[in-house]
């Protein structure tokens, strides 16, 4: 559903040339409009395009004419930006209240105008239109982060890859018109179908295994006798670098195999890359003579991952071909090195809604997993749980305004291998649950190894477990009993017992039992 006025048509237009089926529906950003009465929920997202010069009318009282922001006083000029945004949260809160939070919502920035409209030696980032409309679309994404199904689309960085004269009118037109035609309007809606894509948790990549030589820096180390770092890493590598530890901040693991000398080859790592990168940003290191289809197993048994949900990227075809033979469920990348990184960066399959404390931190936990692994192939189960120390807390969620929703949320979308039922939770599906008290019950659990956050939730809507997941890093370490017992305390008087739902996905036998 598109909600806005000719730009949203002029969108809804191309993005049924395009195979969406989108319907626009009028609605103008003056005071006093009301959305329309639409069933918001027939729909799989409701796009939002705001008519930015009537937003910008409504702090225009002290010059009708805002191109000339740079005239008024600073007094002035801070009232007329308090008074748009003002009037922009007034409409955003009347959307909200319409759409009632049932299906994903997103918001398009508003284009912003050049600079240097005021001329190319003046300050164009103070007081002036372009300050003001870049500080709207700030306040814009600032005030949708605090909602649980709204999002804010930048649409800036497209018209300015496909040229921002080519694609708008915003230098044959008035500034604020800021209407966008052709190729920025496919791109922009691919935008918005890549972020359902990552609102969904569709086919994740959790999990990226690299090789070395010629993928993460030029040549092959072993055969030069003299190193000289910023010949091997300038250029390509260095931004396929940037991209890795991006995807690893966003919760994403790394991994090296490699086809090299172990010892001799982390030693060229911390030279090369110095402290750019280093063997700990990774959480295993295969670096030996093996097939890498071999070592790519390892790699999966260590992080409990699903072949499915790993990309491997290697320069060379033929280990490609070996590793997909072996392993054919597994993602890969090749070919020209130049193209890897943005195929990291922008991919909605290597990005995340949401950075939690325990997405920032999964690489530390999963060798803190490593290290318990070790350890349980040294000792009976009982004495290797005794060992570990474990202190677990548990928490009920009642509503969505908890501090630990929006982490359990992430867990139940995210989770595969011990998900009872496969099922994917939206904001207001919860919110549902909640009015008809239903309770979340989570759980954090530490061991003397370390704090592994929040890893395991169950759904309770009175004496039925309607879901129960629990992360892969601590499979092995009984939370999954000493959750269950956890929710015994939690029947309401006079149910005879619990029951509970399960359902194959063909990816959960893991919590079958």
């Amino acid at each position: 559903a598109l909600l806005g006025t000719c730009i949203a048509e002029a969108i809804a237009t191309q993005a049924d040339s395009m195979g969406h089926k989108a319907d626009h529906f009028l609605m103008q950003s003056r005071p006093g409009d009301e959305p329309p009465a639409v069933a918001w929920q027939s729909y799989d997202c409701v796009v939002v395009h705001l008519t930015l010069r009537q937003v910008l009318w409504e702090a225009a009282s002290a010059r009708p004419d805002l191109i000339h922001t740079c005239a008024l006083t600073d007094e002035e000029y801070d009232n007329a930006l308090a008074a748009a945004y003002a009037h922009l949260r007034n409409v955003v809160e009347k959307i909200e209240a319409a759409v009632g939070g049932v299906v994903p919502t997103f918001y398009f920035a508003f284009v912003e105008p050049p600079s240097t409209y005021l001329g190319i030696l003046l300050n164009g980032r103070r007081k002036s239109l372009h300050h003001m409309v870049r500080t709207l679309n700030d306040e814009l994404a600032a005030l949708l982060e605090t909602r649980g199904t709204s999002r804010y689309i930048e649409v800036n960085d497209l018209l300015g890859y496909h040229g921002l004269a080519a694609v708008s009118d915003i230098y044959s037109n008035h500034f604020s018109h800021a209407f966008f035609h052709g190729e920025a309007i496919r791109s922009v809606m691919t935008r918005v179908s890549d972020a359902l894509t990552v609102l969904r948790n569709e086919s994740p990549i959790k999990l990226i295994v690299t090789d070395l030589d010629n993928t993460l820096w030029k040549g092959v180390l072993a055969e030069f006798d003299d190193i000289v770092p910023h010949e091997h890493t300038e250029g390509w590598p260095l931004g396929y670098v940037e991209a890795l530890l991006e995807f690893k901040r966003r919760g994403g693991l790394l991994a090296i195999s490699s086809k090299n000398d172990h010892a001799e080859t982390v030693e060229r790592i911390r030279h090369v890359y110095s402290n750019r990168l280093s063997v700990d940003d990774f959480c295993s290191l295969k670096i030996n003579w093996e097939p890498k289809s071999k070592n790519i197993r390892e790699i999966l048994a260590e992080t409990n991952l699903l072949p499915g949900n790993v990309l491997f990227v290697d320069d060379n075809p033929r280990e490609i071909e070996e590793v997909t033979r072996a392993i054919p469920e597994l993602r890969t990348l090749s070919g020209d090195q130049a193209e890897w990184r943005n195929a990291i960066l922008f991919s909605p399959h290597t990005q995340v809604a949401r950075i939690s404390s325990e997405s920032a931190a999964r690489t530390e936990l999963i060798q803190a997993k490593q290290k318990r692994d070790g350890l349980a192939t040294a000792m009976s189960r009982d004495d290797y749980l005794a060992s570990l120390e474990i202190r677990t807390r548990f928490d009920v969620i009642a509503s969505a305004s908890h501090p630990k929703f929006a982490r359990a949320l992430e867990l139940v979308n995210k989770t595969n291998q011990f998900n009872t039922t496969g099922k994917r939770w939206t904001h207001a599906e919860m919110e549902a649950l909640f009015a008809s008290e239903g309770r979340v019950v989570t759980v954090n659990a530490a061991d003397r190894f370390g704090d592994n956050g929040l890893i395991a939730v169950a759904l309770l809507r009175g004496a039925t477990i309607e879901q129960a997941v629990m992360s892969c890093r601590v499979f092995g370490m009984g939370i999954e009993t000493a959750l269950l017992c956890t929710l015994f305390e939690h029947v309401p008087s006079g149910a005879a017992g619990l029951a509970a739902l399960y359902a194959e996905t063909g990816k959960n036998k893991a919590c079958a039992s």
